[in-house]
């Protein structure tokens, strides 16, 4: 939201994400009044091949090699200089304070809604995690922060006065309001998207220009009911940009949004029966996607397909889906770090949890919870299950998404 916001200011910038759902190539982005690009084939295989260079002549044993992520993260930094990007939005790999883009000296840090994840890395409790994350805060620029629990929000708060930068600091919550007007749901992802209104707090000591006027509704591509705290966060990031020169005014925000594009979140993949692929790969992640669901198509069975990777609170996953759930349906993922589906079932078995939403009243209602490795069979499995106006939900993975995505296509094309 924020890198597009910026492209259509008129700003060259440059975007570094990651999981990837098809090609590495996703995650180092170009994009320059609206128009966005992958990192050229050509353009990533040299810069691999001097990263490759530099680690065969590794001379520094007692750190270990350069990760694939940090390998990644090298070449963007070396990309975005030889592009001559205006600025760079780039997105941390594994909590903050160590992570390979912390590197940088960021103008402004956003820190999104913080949960249990990674914690074998990053900590046991809320507040280790919120430790590591509020590592990407610097003494001389700005913090937005994402809605969060109060455990985290004290731990992020303590770090900006040890730094001297709690005055920089900006909530979403406070400094920008974000409700839905009106929602549209198509066939494709592409005939999706919602309408929000965007009000800034006259509170804020952000620089008060309106990027909305509160009254004309803004249009947004994507779904999902989360989409408005991120929508708050990366327009409050818009506005702490503005403090430091930046140029970014109402119609860029209407432009940038109306442009966006982020697969696997909320994506409808077809319809008849409705099928959405969403990348919900946490308990808290899996409990907004189920939230949304219910808001979306209230009254309506929901089927879910799910794949998890094993550094995941899978068991967290699970009950959160179980619980608005007509049926479950485990699958695998072809990767070392995926759960298989027999195991998955297992862990679900072994939770007691009930399905949430009774399926009685269908003739198909035999369908409740099974374990089919393959992704295409899976969906066909959960299209049997489904009468016409359920709708089937595959979640729990990034990875998984990109299958389903595949597998559908597939399947349509046939």
């Amino acid at each position: 939201m924020l890198s597009a916001m910026l492209s259509a200011a008129g700003y060259r910038v440059g975007l570094f994400t990651g999981p990837h759902l098809y090609s590495p190539l996703e995650r180092f982005i170009l994009s320059h009044h609206g128009r966005s690009a992958p990192m050229p084939e050509a353009q990533f295989t040299r810069y691999a091949a001097q990263v490759a260079q530099i680690i065969e002549t590794w001379d520094r044993p007692e750190l270990g090699l350069p990760t694939r992520f940090e390998a990644f993260t090298a070449m963007a930094y070396h990309w975005f200089e030889a592009q001559a990007v205006d600025i760079a939005v780039m997105e941390i790999g594994i909590g903050g304070r160590h992570d390979a883009v912390n590197l940088a000296e960021p103008i402004v840090s956003v820190i999104t809604n913080i949960s249990l994840e990674h914690t074998q890395m990053l900590g046991r409790t809320l507040a280790e995690i919120a430790h590591a994350k509020a590592g990407v805060l610097r003494a001389q620029g700005s913090g937005v922060i994402a809605p969060q629990q109060d455990e985290a929000k004290r731990v992020i708060l303590d770090e900006a006065h040890r730094l001297g930068s709690a005055d920089r600091l900006y909530f979403a919550e406070t400094c920008c309001s974000v409700t839905r007007v009106g929602i549209r749901i198509g066939a494709t992802a592409a005939e999706s998207g919602q309408w929000l209104r965007v009000q800034m707090s006259a509170e804020s000591d952000i620089v008060p220009v309106e990027m909305s006027d509160g009254h004309t509704p803004l249009f947004c591509p994507l779904l999902g009911r989360y989409q408005l705290e991120n929508a708050a966060t990366a327009i409050t990031a818009a506005h702490a940009l503005r403090v430091h020169g930046y140029q970014i005014g109402a119609a860029d925000l209407r432009r940038g949004f109306a442009d966006l594009r982020w697969p696997g979140r909320f994506e409808v993949l077809q319809g008849d029966p409705l099928i959405i692929a969403d990348g919900a790969h946490t308990p808290y992640s899996m409990n907004q996607l189920c939230g949304s669901l219910q808001e979306y198509f209230p009254g309506r069975r929901i089927h879910f397909i799910i794949g998890a990777l094993r550094d995941k609170d899978v068991r967290g996953i699970i009950q959160e889906a179980a619980s608005v759930a007509a049926s479950l349906t485990f699958t695998s993922m072809d990767t070392r770090r995926a759960v298989p589906a027999d195991q998955l079932l297992a862990i679900w078995q072994a939770l007691d949890s009930p399905l949430g939403q009774p399926a009685a009243h269908s003739p198909k209602s035999s369908c409740r919870a099974s374990a089919i490795p393959d992704v295409g069979a899976a969906i066909h499995h959960a299209q049997a299950c489904a009468d016409r106006d359920d709708v089937i939900c595959i979640a729990g993975s990034l990875s998984l998404a990109a299958l389903a995505k595949e597998a559908t296509r597939r399947q349509y094309a046939a």
